[in-house]
């Protein structure tokens, strides 16, 4: 993967006050599907839930992918779902770089000849 990404997603006091069921539903709803369209797309995700202090939980998602339009477009997806424009979540930070191997790919030919 070219790049990599992570977005923190804060759960807001309106998500805690859904029942789990409800909870779950959004989810299904409307998260599940934009990540399983990310992935379609060639894209790598890895979900991980937080404990953070002053809140009851987070959740961070580190990314994986080639394309930067597919990162737009989930996060697109994810900005216009009821997750987030309900007030039940805010996606409070979010960072996309270029990963070191692939620099070190693309480089390999241009670095200089170690000699002994």
């Amino acid at each position: 993967m070219k790049f990599a990404a992570v977005i923190v997603v804060n759960y807001l006091t309106p998500w805690y006050e859904l029942s789990l069921d409800e909870r779950i539903a959004v989810e299904h709803e409307n998260v599940f599907p934009s990540i399983g369209a990310f992935v379609k797309r060639g894209g790598e995700i890895t979900p991980v839930r937080a404990i953070k202090y002053g809140r009851e939980a987070e959740s961070f998602f580190i990314l994986g992918f080639d394309e930067m339009e597919d990162y737009l477009d989930l996060v697109r997806e994810l900005r216009s779902s009821r997750l987030l424009t309900s007030g039940l979540a805010a996606i409070d930070f979010e960072t996309v770089g270029l990963k070191e191997a692939y620099f070190a790919e693309r480089d390999k030919d241009r670095s200089p000849a170690v000699t002994s």
